[in-house]
């Protein structure tokens, strides 16, 4: 059987081919789209250069790499979900497709499809790729700096347009996200060490870098007057941010060892790196691993360690949300990967299959954290735009902090105009949001947050309830269901809180004639 595995997944691209498919199909099943977070600050941004070009922006709205290519999607195929994510969905792709590329040209076609497989199964990038992700797109811009890098240590040539090529996605990936910075520390090392290609040749990176930010110093300054403009941003808008959010989910013990235990206990990595750790090792140190292999599998990880280091000592600017490990995980995702069709490729017939059993553990880990994800954060600020269609030209009322979050989607419907965000008045329809109105957030005040809520004899028009999980559907079918605890199904079968339609009696409700 194995061999016949072997046979369908080698041959030109066809691991390739095949793994882009498991991909789209994961994509497909577990879709995100809208989330009313930081993709609506990207898609604000968009609309900003369609609207008012040439455009600066603010916090995330500045964040070019993303917000043009979004801008114009929206022009192609106009303002949609799809059209939103479709940007850095095709940097994920580019990604996937130069890190095949990379893992077959040094370890072969099987240690490539298994690495494939890793990645697009893991948790993290199977949900990001559903979403207008600016990790995704830093990710792929500085993996691609790193392959020019790598191209160069590999056959011990400093090409200066490779080497300058790198410096430019680097300093796009700047642009994207300051974050990106932290490639810094990896090409540092490289240039202390003077690593094959000599010392001063790792300067033309740094001569691209710089290349690309004085381009946005010169453009900040003559639009704003303030060359250091997007810095000046970034350090003082972290006032307006709930971080209590972002450290939903972890386990938190002592900063040293919080990061580690992000990746070794959140459902985004579920376990790689129990696979990750021992077989990059495995791959990094062993003798029996040919000197390029091993040289590749050292480089991998050093980004990856680079990465998670920088990640792990800014907590302080940072808060400890999965997706900024998203670099570490991914190089994770390619060393146990190619680890294991390593294995699969070179041992022998018992080795084979215990390499083919130790990949389909790590995608089948991989897939019930995928199924368990939550694919409607958003649910209650995307379903005011199902509550104004139900009910065509009346105006609904919401909490100001539910307008805010739906304002891209209520723009995709043209219904902005027919959502009133004053307390809810006598003989008007309120649309109540929980996730938003239950308390004090954002942009509802604390003094009037209580007139967001329901009242006593306010009468409920209609319920509406997130589709449950594909994992819940299964557990209904086959009566599963009533062996979980109840906590655990209540989230599987109802992954959102729900929301509400209300319409508020009039003031003469009740009076006598």
């Amino acid at each position: 059987m194995t061999d016949r595995l072997v046979s369908l997944v080698t041959p030109g691209r066809r691991g390739l081919w095949i793994g882009l498919a498991l991909f789209a199909l994961l994509v497909a099943l577990s879709w995100v789209g809208f989330i009313a977070s930081d993709d609506t600050t990207y898609a604000r941004g968009a609309y900003g250069w369609i609207e008012h070009f040439p455009y600066v922006g603010g916090h995330g709205t500045i964040r070019y790499p993303i917000t043009v290519p979004m801008a114009a999607s929206f022009l192609i195929l106009g303002g949609n979900e799809v059209a939103m994510v479709l940007p850095s969905l095709l940097y994920l792709i580019l990604f996937l497709i130069l890190a095949w590329r990379v893992t077959r040209d040094v370890a072969g076609p099987l240690p490539a499809f298994a690495a494939l497989v890793a990645v697009v199964t893991n948790p993290l990038i199977a949900v990001q790729a559903s979403i207008a992700s600016v990790d995704i797109i830093e990710m792929a811009l500085l993996f691609a700096a790193w392959l020019l890098c790598f191209r160069c240590l590999e056959t011990g040539v400093a090409d200066k347009r490779k080497l300058i090529g790198a410096g430019i996605l680097a300093g796009l990936a700047f642009l994207t996200r300051e974050t990106a910075v932290f490639v810094a520390v990896y090409f540092g090392l490289l240039f202390l060490a003077g690593h094959r290609i000599g010392r001063w040749n790792y300067l033309w990176i740094a001569a691209g870098f710089v290349a690309v930010w004085a381009l946005e110093l010169v453009y900040l300054g003559i639009m704003t007057g303030d060359p250091l403009y997007r810095f000046n941003i970034a350090l003082h808008h972290d006032s307006t941010i709930d971080r209590s959010i972002d450290l939903a989910g972890n386990v938190i013990v002592h900063p040293l060892v919080d990061p580690l235990l992000v990746l070794l206990l959140n459902q985004e990595f579920m376990a790689l790196m129990l696979f990750a750790l021992p077989l990059g090792a495995w791959l990094c140190l062993s003798r029996s691993i040919p000197q390029r292999l091993r040289h590749f599998a050292r480089q991998i990880a050093l980004f990856g360690g680079c990465w998670f280091v920088c990640v792990g000592a800014a907590q302080h600017l940072l808060p400890l949300n999965p997706r900024y490990f998203m670099i570490t995980s991914t190089m994770a995702c390619l060393l146990a990967g190619t680890a294991l069709g390593w294995l699969w490729q070179q041992g022998s017939a018992r080795t084979r299959w215990a390499a083919l059993g130790g990949l389909a553990l790590l995608a089948g880990t991989n897939l019930v954290g995928i199924a368990v994800e939550n694919r409607d954060p958003a649910f209650g600020d995307e379903t005011l735009v199902a509550a104004l269609a139900d009910h065509p030209g009346e105006r609904i009322g919401t909490d100001p902090e539910t307008a805010f979050r739906a304002q891209i989607p209520l723009r995709w419907a043209a219904a902005a105009a027919r959502v009133d965000e004053a307390p809810p008045a006598p003989g008007s329809l309120y649309y109540y949001n929980p996730l938003r109105a239950a308390k004090p957030a954002g942009h509802i005040a604390a003094d009037v947050a209580p007139l967001y809520r329901p009242q006593p004899g306010w009468q409920l028009v209609s319920e509406y309830q997130a589709a449950p999980s594909h994992l819940a559907r299964l557990f209904e079918a086959t009566g599963t269901d009533r062996l979980l605890p109840a906590a655990i199904w209540r989230k599987l079968r109802h992954p959102a809180e729900p929301a509400y339609l209300y319409r508020i009696p009039s003031e003469d409700a009740g009076s006598p004639d």
